[in-house]
């Protein structure tokens, strides 16, 4: 259950109440006017998207108006990310991020937090315990036409079908270390997804979907560089000339390649940690993600 906080904060009036409480749907239409101040490109089906997958919290005056958000998504009962974390303008500088990061910190207890950090938000999350685990790439452009990348002999790539569903949530847990598979689930149903097909087993997926101004492409996993380039090649073909966008941890190595795909680098943002994850050895890897905010 997500308790109703009031905090009494200075304001130019003289002292305003700030209430915390459940972000409901109700509330995205304020909340992607939020995003949109800050430039992101969200629209509100993409915060649609994003609370239908977890929960989220917001900040509120005396007069219902919405000057804060953050969203969390708990994956098993270990893991889960932190993402949205906005705070109006007028309102930076008294306590409303730390007091709604706390605040999700307290529903999660036991939990190891990830999440992106912009530059202005990173110094906020250092001092509540985050520490930085490594970068995400953010590429976009509208692509060129994408060269076919060759699969090993017997591999094939098919589209997603229901049947997938549980060997894709497998193939995301081994690749993440999270219990995703609800958000496979929605993907599944909501987006369009190919895989590598071995005739034996899946060894790869890909998800791309309607967002911000144009696709995106995530999240990706496969075993090998090659598959996951594959699977994103397909995507750059589908679209091509369209405006598409994939997030990748730097450590993939994929960057200089996307680069020459016409999806140029356009920003890093730092992946922080409340503890350290080990992912399996010798499994398969994530090369892109589903969001800069889940993950």
């Amino acid at each position: 259950m997500i308790p109703t906080s009031v905090k009494q904060i200075p304001s130019r009036d003289g002292r305003a109440e700030i209430g915390i409480r459940a972000m409901t749907s109700g509330d995205l239409p304020d909340a992607a006017l939020l995003s949109k101040a800050l430039g992101w490109p969200h629209r509100l089906e993409d915060w649609d998207f994003m609370l239908r997958q977890g929960h989220g919290l917001v900040a509120t005056l005396e007069n219902g108006a919405v000057i804060g958000t953050i969203l969390w998504w708990p994956f098993g009962t270990r893991y889960a990310t932190v993402g949205l974390v906005i705070v109006a303008n007028a309102w930076q500088g008294h306590g409303i991020g730390r007091t709604l990061l706390a605040t999700v910190r307290r529903l999660l207890p036991g939990y190891s937090l990830y999440l992106n950090a912009t530059p202005a938000g990173q110094p906020l999350y250092e001092k509540l315990g985050f520490i930085p685990t490594g970068i995400v790439e953010q590429h976009q452009g509208n692509g060129v036409s994408a060269p076919i990348v060759p699969l090993e002999p017997g591999h094939r790539l098919r589209p997603v079908v229901q049947q997938d569903l549980q060997e894709l949530a497998a193939l995301d847990g081994a690749a993440t270390g999270m219990d995703r598979a609800r958000l496979i689930e929605d993907l599944v149903a909501t987006a369009k997804g190919v895989v590598i097909d071995t005739g034996d087993g899946i060894v790869g997926y890909s998800f791309c979907r309607k967002f911000g101004w144009g696709w995106l492409i995530g999240p990706v996993a496969a075993a090998t560089p090659i598959g996951a380039r594959a699977l994103i090649a397909h995507w750059i073909g589908t679209h091509g000339g369209e405006f598409l966008r994939v997030d990748i941890p730097a450590a993939c190595g994929l960057s200089s390649w996307l680069d020459d795909m016409g999806l140029i680098r356009v920003d890093t943002v730092n992946t922080m940690s409340t503890d350290a994850m080990t992912p399996a050895p010798d499994g398969p890897c994530y090369y892109a993600l589903t969001s800069q905010a889940i993950g």
